[in-house]
């Protein structure tokens, strides 16, 4: 019987109570050891909390550990699989209920969320010479690396800070056969693109889609057009101001709005899952599409013969106004639980997540470029996708302020930023993409919210946070920002 134990169905109401519920009794595991023997050297079992993907994440992750177990015979490893929208308020609950993982899965803000609550177990008193030493040089600075908090590191990262990079898709034999040489540089040329190959594709073929339905398209076109704080936060940091109705932001909305009341992308959009993009543009029923770099492998192994194309992302018709963000070297993935009773053998899991073995396994499997750069670099500049990759990060990638880092003020305003996650543009962008909606005034309105938010925040931050830590007058979104030593 497979050690796997799935928890793929949890209650939105559920949920609810795990992200709201205050006053828990945060308590370790207690009567139940978890199947542990004592500590007479024994097994021990180390239960690891992810998310199941890409496609074939649970078969890897039970494959990779099945290795581990063999070479460490001494423990075994126990995986808890949630879907990604699920999985945070999933760990939530088993803490709350006081049967917390050992390792667990808490991915960009997602780790602040558990690093706030005290759930997350410092790194330092294992962390050695060489372990830093295999990633590449500079990226484990305390200040920049996205993974320490007051100087100690807490988390581990799976993906490079280049695979944040994003691009356009696009199948080249049908933009061969709707007369176009070649992929569009410009918003305008996307959409008169878009508008062109759907009307001549007979309801086969369709010119576009906005990757799922939470139209994440938006976002990765609007980061080229407005500072990646408005995009990401709906706060302009140049200005520590909201900024939501910026015209590069809403304009970005607008585009995939026309688009929708005309008919021109993908009929079912947005009842999509994050696998839906990529399975229908190999299977050539649409033209193009914005998209995370992941998703190009998938296409491969669905359809290795499809001519596809990778292109940096297009631009507004009036020039760029950004780039795709660099905020630190690497993403929070991998932390370990401030309750685990286990916790050597923890981060022997930890460590093993963080090899080379591990990661060359992980390129090699799902075609990400991972943190340990040593274990893929060779390989991808061989491979034509990858390098077209890579070429895509250098030319579309800056360096920006990242108050999280930067200051615990910042750190703290973010942090309540993100308990507020009504205020980002997402759900009201797609509402308005879906219905027709202008979205001036509304992102008008979330606008006045945020400003709401922002002066109770600091009032109730007074003497530890001000409006100086989200704010970089001197920063110009389209050079790199280096901070001040």
């Amino acid at each position: 019987m497979s050690r796997t134990r799935r928890t793929l169905r949890w209650a939105a109401a559920v949920t609810a109570v795990a992200l709201t519920a205050t006053g828990c009794n945060l308590v370790g595991s207690g009567e139940d050891d978890s199947g542990n023997d004592d500590a007479s050297g024994e097994n021990v079992t180390i239960t690891v909390a992810l998310v199941p993907d890409p496609p074939g994440a649970s078969e890897f992750y039970r494959a990779q550990f099945d290795q581990f177990e063999e070479e460490n015979p001494g423990i075994t490893v126990e995986v808890v699989e949630n879907p990604s929208d699920q999985q945070l308020g999933a760990v939530e609950l088993m803490f709350q209920q006081g049967d917390p993982p050992d390792v667990f899965r808490a991915q960009a803000d997602g780790f602040d969320r558990m690093y706030e609550r005290g759930w997350v177990h410092s790194l330092e008193e294992f962390v050695t010479d060489e372990f830093i030493e295999r990633f590449p040089e500079g990226t484990m600075n305390p200040s920049t690396s996205g993974l320490h908090r007051g100087g100690e590191l807490y988390t581990l990262p799976l993906v490079s800070g280049k695979w944040d990079v994003r691009v356009l898709v696009y199948n080249e034999a049908v933009l061969r056969e709707n007369g176009y040489d070649g992929p569009p540089e410009t918003w305008g040329e996307m959409e008169e693109m878009a508008r062109t190959i759907t009307a001549n594709g007979g309801g086969q073929v369709f010119g576009y889609a906005p990757a799922s339905g939470k139209a994440v398209a938006v976002e990765m076109l609007a980061q080229t057009a407005a500072p990646y704080s408005v995009v990401q936060d709906g706060i302009d940091f140049r200005t520590g101001q909201p900024a939501t109705a910026s015209p590069g932001m809403v304009e970005a909305v607008e585009l995939h709005r026309r688009m929708q009341a005309d008919g021109v992308m993908v009929p079912g959009w947005e009842s999509w899952d994050g696998a839906r993009a990529f399975t229908e543009f190999a299977a050539g029923t649409m033209a193009m599409y914005p998209t995370a770099p992941w998703h190009i492998a998938e296409i491969r192994k669905l359809n290795p013969e499809i001519e596809m194309g990778i292109a940096p992302l297009p631009v507004p018709d009036d020039g760029r106004g950004a780039y795709t963000p660099t905020k630190q070297s690497f993403q929070p993935i991998w932390s370990m639980s401030s309750e685990t009773e286990h916790p050597e053998e923890a981060w022997k899991v930890m460590d093993f997540l963080a090899s080379e073995d591990f990661h060359r396994a992980y390129y090699e499997q799902f075609g990400s470029f991972t943190a340990l750069e040593s274990a893929w670099a060779d390989q991808a500049r061989e491979n034509p996708d990858q390098a077209a990759i890579l070429s895509a990060a250098e030319e579309t990638m800056r360096v920006v302020p990242n108050p999280m880092l930067l200051s615990e003020g910042g750190a703290e305003i973010l942090r309540a930023r993100a308990q507020r996650p009504e205020l980002k543009h997402t759900d009201a962008a797609v509402d308005a993409i879906i219905n027709n909606k202008p979205f001036l005034p509304i992102a008008q309105g979330l606008d006045q919210q945020l400003q709401a938010f922002l002066d109770e925040t600091l009032a109730e931050l007074s003497g530890t946070a001000t409006s100086d830590d989200i704010t970089f007058p001197d920063w110009d979104p389209l050079e790199n920002y280096t901070p001040e030593q």
